[in-house]
Order: structure tokens, then sequence, then C-alpha cells
């Protein structure tokens, strides 16, 4: 019997694959028909509640722009025998075409925590939500990431540490 972890994973990749196609009824079939009140939070929009909201916010057109979106780090509760909840960090990079204010392909990383019921088909989604980091915090990240590692080296000769 698979774990947990492993039950998670497998529906985790299922559901970006499709978010990748963009294939929303592919996406659908990953949530729980049966709950009339869902929820999906993207970082970008306000909270969408029940069916009607989620298919609003799906229905959008993105034929022409390309998608990827990436996750790791899993960590998966069991909050019940057919309840669990799926906490993860995702990298999500995009390309509109056409677009004025970002011309070129622009992503960043987001954390994400769902609610998944157990259902006689597997796992199936009932709340998702996307929690982006701060500003500050992305910011600190990019001046982090742009030391040149000489820089890293010599305060590691020295015994410095962080």
């Amino acid at each position: 019997m698979a774990s947990l972890h492993e039950e998670l994973t497998e529906f985790l990749d299922a559901y970006f694959e499709a978010w990748n196609r963009y294939d929303v009824p592919a996406m659908k079939a990953l949530w729980d028909a049966d709950e009339p009140d869902v929820t999906y939070l993207a970082e970008e929009a306000e909270p969408h509640h029940g069916w009607d909201a989620v298919h609003r916010y799906w229905g959008v057109d993105r034929s022409q722009s390309e998608r990827l979106v990436s996750w790791h780090d899993l960590h998966a509760t069991r909050a019940s025998d057919d309840v669990a909840i799926a906490f993860f960090h995702a990298n999500w990079s995009t390309y509109i075409p056409g677009n004025r204010l970002y011309p070129r392909p622009f992503g960043g990383p987001v954390r994400i925590s769902m609610v998944l019921r157990r259902k006689a088909d597997g796992w199936r989604a009932i709340h998702y939500v996307e929690c982006p980091l701060a500003s500050i915090v992305q910011l600190r990240k990019a001046h982090e990431d742009a030391v040149e590692p000489a820089l890293h080296e010599r305060l590691a000769a020295k015994g410095i540490t962080y």
C-alpha cells in the first residue's frame, strides 16, 4: 500500500501535468465534484468560492500563453481517514504574447496549501490556496542570489557562517 506522501505526489504530478497543458476538464476531474463549496485562491486574484466562481477563473482564454508550474518539498498531513492536507512549494513561469507589461517570460515562487478528500477513485481537491512570498522576501532572495561566489568563499575562509 502506498504512503500518503506517495499518493499525494501522484495526485500533484497529475494535477500540474493537466495545469501545464491548461486542460480544464482534466484539472476539474481531480477535484471533488460532490463538494459544492470548493475554494480556489490564486495568488493574483480574489478567492473563488463555489464551482461557478472557479469555472469563471478557469474559463479565461489562456490558449495563446505558455505556462509551466513545477512543485517540490511536499509536506503531507492526514487530517482524518478521508481528508489530507498537502503543503508544498512551487515555481510558476508563464509567457503571454503581446503583453506590454511583461514582454518576456516571467514567474516566481509560491507556497501552496491544498485540502483533499479521499473518494472511491482517489484523492480529490476541495480547497486550494497559493501563498506568495512577501515582496521584501523575494527582493532579499534576489539580492542574496546576486552575490559573487568569490565573496562567499572569502567569508568562509574567515570563518564567517550564515
